[in-house]
C-alpha cells in the first residue's frame, strides 16, 4: 500500500456508482480534487479505493478453506530466509529518524550560536 496516491491500471470505465453529498462534502472533495490537479470523479474513486484498501488491510479475521489453510501453515512453518535487500533496508534510518537527526542537530547547534 500505499503513500501517495498510487495510480492504478487504467481499466474500461464500465460501472456508474452514485452517491449524494452535502453541499460542503461537495466543494470539499472538489478542493481536494483541484490541490490534486485531478478531475473530480478520478479523486473520488482513487480516494474511495485509498480507503477500501486500508480497511482490507485492517481486517483482523480471515477465512480459508482448509486446503488454504494448510498451505498457510506450512508458509508459517518453513524457516525463515536472509534476503539481503531487506537486511540491508532495515539496517538503515527510517526517513523519519533520519529527518528528527537532522533537525535535532540543527537545533544543536542553534543553541550552541
Amino acid at each position: 500500500m500505499s503513500s501517495g496516491t498510487n495510480k492504478r491500471k487504467s481499466t474500461a470505465k464500465s460501472q456508474r456508482i452514485n452517491f449524494r453529498a452535502s453541499p460542503s462534502e461537495e466543494r470539499l472533495i472538489r478542493l481536494g480534487a483541484q490541490k490534486r490537479g485531478e478531475q473530480v470523479t478520478r479523486f473520488i474513486v482513487e480516494s474511495a479505493c485509498s480507503a477500501a484498501e486500508i480497511a482490507l488491510a485492517d481486517q483482523k479475521h480471515f477465512e480459508l478453506s482448509p486446503g488454504q489453510f494448510a498451505r498457510f501453515t506450512e508458509a508459517l512453518d518453513r524457516p525463515a530466509k536472509a534476503i539481503p535487500a531487506l537486511q540491508k533496508l532495515f539496517s538503515e534510518r527510517s526517513a523519519i529518524e533520519r529527518n528528527a537527526h537532522e533537525t535535532a542537530a540543527v537545533t544543536d547547534r542553534t543553541a550552541r550560536a
